[in-house]
């Protein structure tokens, strides 16, 4: 019965506010509601992307804010993408912005990375970055880089694991323990050079010219062969060599960019790599007999040594089967290596060889020395129907 009475009582409020909602609805004509009335409910309208309230903010099916995402959107899509925009981020968020040497650690770091495997060129690259740190004086504390390096990497790579910390560990350790043993070498060797090139007279400087050569024909009777300009010229690239030794403690970066581009016309002339050797002894035995400074001729030697490193890396790198073809001057041998090149990139071969940022044309060479069968091939097959190169002589 209790049960039965309370049930009344609800049905009954239930009803009695019922009856004051049917009141509360405004009847066109009257100016005032009826005293009580609740508080009018915010209208909505529909929207593109869910229900727009009157306040200006678009709300889904679920009522979550549609444009609250917007802002997170936009830091996402500014969030670094690659090793080097994602390192100059750490850097600076862990308070290493004002490390200027870590810059050129970063701007040469994928050169070091994937030459790590072959020795000679990742000492070359290492003896160029230590060139190029010789130029700061403020304290290099080399596991800074390491803590932003690995960082960087743990936010890049999705599946990170222990064997990728130990792999990168390594590579720094030892690019570490190489730098290391070279930082402060640069300095010295390079007041030392300065000081005996500053020392030499025009007496020593036509010994040296006048040595240099008889001393390499001595030792590469071959290298003659490559040599048949006037005396002027010939006394100029030594004097233009011994310059170059000075300069690369001074401009690393720069003498790079000069000697790629150096080595590119020496591929022209078809010069053969293993000349370079007895070049760089015939040198360092003529200045050496000139004085008794141990570190001014470790100086020179080893500037030089590195000058040599560097062609012989663009030369190899540059000696395409296209320019030993042009060196010969062969329509046939031409058109066989043409014939090697993958699909789309045969013109490629002709037109451009590229080592490092430097590049030169195989058809402009070949029509300014004179290797008339050689390009007269190039243009035919160029000019030949279906081929790639009607298409790039067009654009």
């Amino acid at each position: 019965a209790n049960h039965e009475e309370l049930a009344g009582e609800d049905e009954e409020g239930e009803g009695q506010q019922a009856e004051g909602a049917v009141d509360a609805v405004h009847v066109p004509g009257n100016e005032a509601a009826a005293e009580g009335t609740p508080e009018k409910p915010e209208r909505k309208r529909r929207g593109w992307f869910g229900v727009k309230s009157n306040s200006g903010k678009r709300r889904g099916s679920t009522g979550i804010d549609v444009d609250a995402g917007k802002g997170q959107k936009g830091a996402n899509s500014s969030v670094p993408r690659n090793f080097k925009d994602m390192f100059t981020f750490n850097s600076a968020v862990m308070g290493f912005s004002s490390r200027a040497w870590m810059k050129e650690v970063l701007s040469s770091f994928e050169p070091i990375v994937t030459n790590i495997s072959s020795s000679h060129r990742f000492q070359e690259e290492l003896d160029v970055l230590a060139l190029r740190l010789a130029k700061y004086t403020a304290k290099i504390n080399l596991p800074e880089y390491k803590s932003v390096m690995l960082a960087s990497l743990r936010s890049l790579v999705k599946d990170w694991g222990p064997q990728h910390e130990v792999a990168w560990t390594w590579l720094w350790e030892t690019v570490q323990r190489t730098l290391r043993s070279l930082m402060g070498k640069p300095a010295v060797q390079e007041a030392a050079l300065r000081k005996f090139l500053s020392s030499l007279g025009e007496a020593e400087h036509e010994a040296i010219r006048d040595q240099v050569y008889q001393t390499f024909f001595s030792q590469a009777p071959a290298g003659e062969d490559y040599f048949k300009q006037s005396t002027s010229r010939l006394h100029s690239k030594v004097d233009r060599l011994i310059a170059m030794t000075s300069e690369m403690y001074r401009e690393p970066e720069k003498m790079v960019v000069e000697l790629s581009a150096l080595g590119l016309r020496h591929v022209g002339y078809g010069i053969p790599t293993d000349m370079f050797g007895p070049w760089v002894t015939a040198c360092v035995q003529v200045v050496g007999s000139l004085t008794r400074d141990e570190k001014a001729l470790e100086s020179f030697g080893w500037s030089l040594g590195l000058i040599s490193r560097v062609l012989v890396r663009v030369v190899s790198e540059g000696s395409t089967i296209v320019m030993k073809a042009i060196n010969a001057n062969c329509d046939s041998q031409l058109r066989r290596a043409v014939a090697c090149a993958p699909r789309g990139q045969r013109s490629a071969w002709v037109l451009r060889v590229r080592v490092g940022t430097e590049s030169i044309s195989p058809l402009m060479w070949a029509i300014e020395t004179g290797s008339i069968h050689a390009a007269e091939a190039m243009v035919i097959d160029l000019l030949t129907p279906g081929g790639q190169g009607p298409v790039l002589l067009r654009h």
